[in-house]
């Protein structure tokens, strides 16, 4: 009789995307190292929700093996598979994943989607759960500086998401000096989740720069920024 295993891994060949898209889900539930190479083969499969799921669950894997397979799938022509592979590489052990992720951040012929993407992969790396994979970051600096080099240049894109992502993300890495001045520029962004983030990351870098520009922002009309920004007061004072 067939074990979990086994009919998993040979569901992964059926004839309905549907149920090879369960099958691969369930591989990466189980995180059995047999269930890596049929995964791996399913990253390219031609159906987008087949390889959505593929990409997804090679985070989970965490094998370094994946990372070629999944930088060639940065391109994928569904924008989906692309955003997952870009958070299966946040999640590879080692150097080489984030240093695609800040790539990715500097490519400006990659998707608004993508490199938002990225952004969020790096802020989540620096704040994993794994301490070993946030110190791969946080402990490089010549990759945090890097990052922060990349992240800064997205304050300036025209695209919302991005932007705010960005200053998400940067409020994440250690802070510097440039870091810290674009992020009170930040405050004045016309998007109200860029704001509200530059206002965390300047209470976490605790810079007295930030005091003035923020008690210019507790006297805004917007309830809930008044009250972020007398939070960041509270921490940097």
């Amino acid at each position: 009789m067939k074990n979990q295993m086994d009919l998993l891994i040979e569901f992964t060949k059926d004839e309905d995307p549907r149920a090879r898209a369960t099958a691969i889900a369930g591989l990466a539930k189980l995180a059995d190292p047999r269930g890596f190479a049929p995964v791996l083969v399913a990253l390219f499969d031609p159906i987008d929700e087949v390889r959505i799921t593929a990409a997804t669950a090679l985070g989970v894997f965490g094998d370094a093996r994946a990372l070629e397979p999944l930088a060639a799938c940065l391109g994928d022509e569904c924008e989906q598979v692309a955003v997952n592979c870009v958070w299966a590489l946040g999640q590879i052990p080692g150097r080489e994943g984030v240093a695609r992720l800040v790539e990715l951040l500097a490519d400006e012929g990659a998707a608004a989607a993508v490199r938002t993407a990225a952004a969020t992969a790096l802020g989540e790396r620096a704040e994993a759960k794994d301490r070993r994979l946030a110190a791969e970051l946080l402990q490089d600096d010549a990759l945090v500086d890097a990052a922060r080099a990349a992240l800064l240049t997205l304050l300036s894109s025209e695209d919302d998401e991005l932007r705010a992502t960005a200053v998400w993300a940067l409020g994440h890495l250690p802070a510097s000096d440039g870091a810290v001045d674009a992020l009170v520029a930040a405050l004045e962004d016309p998007y109200e989740w860029t704001v509200r983030y530059a206002v965390e990351a300047l209470a976490n870098a605790g810079d007295a720069r930030a005091v003035e520009p923020l008690r210019k922002l507790a006297g805004d009309e917007r309830q809930e920024l008044r009250e972020l920004a007398e939070k960041a007061l509270g921490i940097i004072s």
